[in-house]
């Protein structure tokens, strides 16, 4: 009874902060119908987060591209064409993330470059530019291509039979990401790892259906409930993880500088990855840059990097499988690039993979690892001589249906890698994986080689084919196939390794 009072209590006062912040105000946009103040909120209490992006998807079919949904006094304005897009990204004004749906995730990523806004923002993007330059970029390179090496191989010792892809696929992102970015170097199996994914999972799972039970909004109130004391001991996990990592390049990363047999150290990998700049700022400018940034950073990019990554890779793996003549232009490239040899892909390798870079992007394009992302509008936005978006609403950009417009894309709901050949001109905002503008994604070019060689050393050593062949879309802030199986063969039997 105390339970069911306090959630009741709790959902009262969640309405009633909601209808202060944000008044209920009648709008000319669209959008589907709802109780006054109460707005689409019954319909979403009915859904799983499985059903978020096919419901918006609905919305979007029938009311187009610009439209109104109301959430207990939060209205969303839903963008989901590239030309009402435009304005919102190329804003240098308007780059606040929307409060409710990132404040769910803040105690995870804290107030690091994917969740701060203003001048905090604009500072920290600026430090951390130099950490995807091109030569770190490439000094990453070969811990990506062991680490896709060693995950091709434990494809290849499935012995042809259908297997599951999930756990396997996002030990190797996390493996990778935490080698290639942070500069440690993860066993092969470890729990601690599993435990991590799965903590992440929770999480990311969490915050959706957190976002769905409007009684869960106050923190304190959350905190009681099982779902909220999962979420934080998940938050835990990941945070004394991360915490791991960073003492362990910080040891090297001293030992380096104070002139130790850094080499025996180390193992010869002298390599500067994403981590050391962070450190190398902490060091450099005392107080600008201090121990607390440089985890808030470190979370945001091993949870996200790995996800998104992940992601994309499960699409990418579940396409070239049910498109085997597709697949096999992939590998006509890689022989043509390579005429044979098992070495290791390098990034003039990588600049020539045009046609796999198509697939790439058409796996994107299909299924964006973030569907959705939103934006506060601090000043008034001017989207086109009709219409305008006060200051104090929540838009949605909605990356899965800009990718799938009928007025951009041919046949959008079709695989086709052929519409990203060059040269073929498109509107510059009908394709946002990365989303786009001043606040596009830092990592973009950091994932998408990553994605590359992957693919690259998986293709060359494994032939992919179909057990799954259709799937619900899992959205969990990030988006994967749900279930995906697949049945690997190799590709020659006398091949072992690339390395």
């Amino acid at each position: 009874m105390m339970g069911v009072t306090l959630a009741l209590l709790s959902a009262f006062l969640a309405l009633l902060v909601l209808f202060l912040v944000k008044p209920w105000r009648r709008s000319k946009l669209p959008g589907p119908p709802g109780v006054p103040f109460l707005g689409q909120a019954l319909t979403m209490w009915l859904r799983t987060p499985k059903d978020i992006v096919p419901l918006i998807s609905e919305w979007c079919e029938k009311y187009g591209g610009l439209f109104e949904v109301e959430v207990f006094g939060m209205k969303y304005v839903v963008v989901a064409e590239p030309e009402v897009v435009e304005p919102l990204l190329t804003s240098t004004v308007n780059i606040t993330k929307g409060y409710y749906e990132y404040s769910f995730i803040k105690p995870a990523f804290m107030d690091g470059l994917l969740l701060s806004s203003g001048d905090k923002w604009r500072s920290r993007r600026k430090l951390l530019t130099p950490c995807f330059h091109f030569k770190i970029l490439e000094s990453s390179l070969e811990s990506i291509c062991r680490n896709a090496d060693e995950y091709a191989s434990t494809l290849l010792a499935s012995g042809g039979k259908p297997f599951e892809l999930t756990e396997i696929l996002y030990l190797h992102t996390l493996k990778s990401i935490c080698e290639s970015a942070m500069g440690v170097q993860l066993s092969s199996r470890d729990e601690e790892q599993n435990e991590y994914i799965k903590s992440t999972k929770i999480i990311a799972y969490g915050v959706v259906k957190r976002y769905l039970r409007v009684w869960q909004y106050p923190e304190f109130i959350f905190r009681l409930c099982d779902a909220g004391k999962r979420f934080f001991k998940c938050i835990d996990i990941i945070h004394n993880f991360d915490k791991k990592v960073i003492r362990q390049r910080k040891r090297l990363f001293k030992a380096e500088k104070t002139g130790c047999e850094y080499n025996k150290i180390t193992k010869n990998d002298q390599r500067k990855v994403f981590l050391d700049t962070l450190l190398d700022l902490d060091e450099s400018n005392p107080g600008l840059f201090t121990e607390d940034d440089i985890l808030e950073e470190v979370h945001t990019f091993m949870v996200e990097g790995h996800h998104t990554t992940g992601s994309a890779l499960m699409f990418a793996h579940f396409l070239l499988a049910n498109y085997p003549k597709v697949q096999e232009k992939v590998y006509a490239e890689q022989m043509e690039i390579f005429e044979g040899s098992e070495r290791m892909p390098t990034m003039q390798d990588l600049n020539k993979m045009i046609y796999l870079e198509m697939v790439i992007k058409e796996t994107l394009r299909l299924y964006p690892s973030i569907p959705f992302f939103t934006r506060l509008i601090t000043d008034d936005l001017r989207i086109d001589e009709n219409t305008t978006i006060k200051a104090g609403q929540t838009v949605l950009v909605f990356a899965y249906s800009v990718h799938r417009s009928k007025k951009h894309w041919d046949n959008p709901n079709e695989f086709i890698p052929e519409r990203f050949t060059p040269g073929i001109e498109r509107h510059p905002f009908s394709f946002i994986p990365f989303s786009a503008g001043p606040r596009n994604c830092i990592g973009q070019k950091f994932a998408m080689r990553n994605l590359k060689t992957v693919l690259s050393i998986v293709v060359r050593n494994c032939r992919l084919e179909a057990v799954t062949t259709s799937f619900t879309v899992d959205y969990m802030v990030t988006i994967k196939p749900s279930p995906l199986s697949i049945k690997v063969l190799p590709r020659n039997e006398t091949k072992t390794s690339l390395s």
